[in-house]
């Protein structure tokens, strides 16, 4: 039967992307739905496929317990210990053995640099760039490096920054002013950060989020996520529209364009 396929969705890692998406979907479709007299939820199924024994391994382990029983309340499978081994013909093959037929599947296992910088005759590890303290390449006098395609070293765990926007950002702002340094003259500065948080939402206004060191869930998660992403949104003009629309979205059926 061609259905219970079409009607399947898996997404494969449950980090932040994971999460976020396997709940939009969950959300966006069970309401869907209701506009298709021939179809019920009762058809719908969908899967979250992770490596780790709980979702979102970034956060405390009481987060990620959080998130898949709210995840699991709201009728999506989650399959820890496994991974996404194959598909074809519509059959997705985990590493446990288990086969699933879905035609829909979503990748969220993590990133990688792009292809260029494997071709680029510089010094790297895992892939990435390597990066002095002050974010020019080791050994290459004028060259810079920042965001995914950079491996910055973290003083305060030994070990290194994550590949995310919110460093990427503060990375390039440091690269600015050390290039203004490094031409007229100046001390450049060392690239140090603190991550003020994390966010992760799970829809239905529930999310889950460590700021500071202290862990937030439900709703308030939900809420700093969405003041958060509301914030970094370009131009007045955007951020107004996006408000507008989550505003009506808190009273009337989904509408909402982000």
């Amino acid at each position: 039967m061609q259905r219970q396929p079409l009607l399947t969705f898996i997404v494969a890692a449950g980090g932040f992307a994971g999460v976020e998406t396997i709940g939009g979907i969950n959300d966006f479709v069970r309401e869907a739905i209701r506009s298709y007299p021939n179809l019920h939820s009762g058809y719908l199924r969908f899967v979250l496929v992770t490596p780790d024994d709980v979702v979102l391994p970034e956060l405390k382990r009481t987060l990620g317990v959080y998130a898949r029983r709210k995840l699991s309340s709201r009728g999506v499978e989650i399959v820890t210990g496994a991974k996404v081994r194959s598909i074809s013909d519509g059959v997705v093959e985990l590493t446990n053995g288990e086969k699933i037929l879905a035609t829909t599947l979503i990748w969220s296992a993590g990133t990688a640099p792009n292809a260029l910088i494997a071709k680029l005759p510089l010094p790297k590890r895992n892939a990435r760039i390597v990066v002095d303290p002050y974010l020019g390449v080791e050994g290459r006098t004028g060259v810079w490096a920042v965001g995914d395609c950079s491996l910055v070293a973290d003083p305060q765990t030994s070990g290194f920054y994550p590949p995310t926007a919110q460093l990427a950002l503060k990375e390039g702002r440091l690269v600015a002013r050390n290039v203004v340094a490094a031409l007229y003259g100046g001390d450049k500065k060392k690239f140090e950060s603190q991550t003020l948080g994390q966010l992760a939402a799970m829809g239905r206004r529930s999310g889950v989020a460590n700021i500071l060191g202290l862990n937030f869930s439900g709703f308030l998660a939900w809420w700093l996520w969405r003041t958060t992403y509301l914030s970094k949104l370009p131009r007045l003009e955007k951020k107004i529209t996006v408000a507008l629309d989550w505003t009506l979205d808190l009273f009337l059926r989904r509408i909402s364009r982000a």
